[in-house]
């Protein structure tokens, strides 16, 4: 059988989606996986601010289309790029063993750590934190792959820039100085997981073979704390969850112009542990908590 599985045109997400292929022919080794490179509104308009034209979904929404025509069987996605909310019909069958959920600052060899002024993010949730222990510089939006962002900051545009660190692996960039930014910043909701996006309850022999229930654990206690949080609103936002596979442990980040929340919780039911968290955050935010 040949499976076509869509995927976003950039190295990094064709990186991303051969890597579920290997893990789909570990399991299925008669079968035949056809990547289909799909271009996305979020890839094609560089020149404007994320939120200004759709926010998150600017990267789906194309791949979820052919989804629902039937024109890929299987899509694959950074899940952290995917909203809380997907189109009716279609479900995340997968989520793909974590790779490094961290934040780094990159810069470059002729760059000192103490004379970064000028820090490139396009991430509400990165400056507000990044803020804290860079009270000096300047944060300047920045948009465009990995190698764009990177070819900014060799040419002066940026002293450094924030990155995920799961990005930089899967695509064995080397030739860079990072800065770890420390436990208490927290990623993105599913950063570092990669979603396998199918027609609801189809596909499933593929799906259940290369899902890590630890893994969609936590990416479900994320995007449930996203989701009754209010991630679309704009507001600077992260959720990172441990799951031991019994139990999980999630830090939380909120933020607005008066406030940041940051909360520490354990639970046993991943979606009811990221409504609460996101409930005691609202009533905090509000002063009722």
């Amino acid at each position: 059988m040949n499976i076509k599985i869509g995927s976003r045109k950039s190295a990094l997400a064709i990186k991303q989606t051969e890597a579920v292929i290997e893990k789909l022919k570990e399991h299925f080794p008669d079968d035949t996986f056809e990547i289909v490179g799909i271009s996305t509104k979020g890839d094609r308009r560089l020149d404007k601010d994320l939120q200004s034209f759709g926010g998150k979904g600017v990267f789906i929404k194309e791949l979820e289309t052919a989804l629902l025509c039937g024109e890929i069987d299987m899509a694959v996605h950074s899940a952290k790029d995917m909203p809380t909310e997907i189109s009716g019909g279609l479900e995340i069958g997968a989520a793909l063993l974590r790779e490094d959920r961290d934040d780094v600052l990159v810069y470059f060899a002729d760059t000192e750590l103490s004379d970064i002024k000028i820090i490139g993010t396009g991430s509400a949730r990165r400056e507000a934190q990044a803020k804290r222990l860079f009270p000096n510089a300047d944060f300047k939006p920045i948009r465009g792959n990995i190698h764009t962002r990177l070819e900014k900051v060799k040419n002066g545009e940026y002293d450094a820039v924030i990155m995920a660190k799961a990005a930089l692996r899967r695509l064995e960039i080397t030739d860079i100085r990072t800065a770890d930014l420390g436990e208490s910043f927290i990623c993105a909701a599913g950063q570092g997981i990669l979603a396998v996006e199918t027609a609801a309850g189809k596909m499933k022999k593929y799906t259940d073979a290369i899902n890590d229930k630890k893994t969609m654990a936590e990416l479900d206690a994320e995007r449930a704390f996203l989701k009754h949080v209010g991630g679309g609103c704009h507001a600077p936002c992260g959720a990172s969850a441990v799951s031991d596979g019994d139990n999980i442990t999630m830090r939380t980040f909120f933020g607005d112009t008066k406030n940041e929340i940051y909360l520490k919780m354990t639970g046993g039911d991943p979606k009811l542990l990221g409504k609460k968290m996101a409930e005691i955050t609202l009533g905090k935010m509000k002063g009722t908590e």
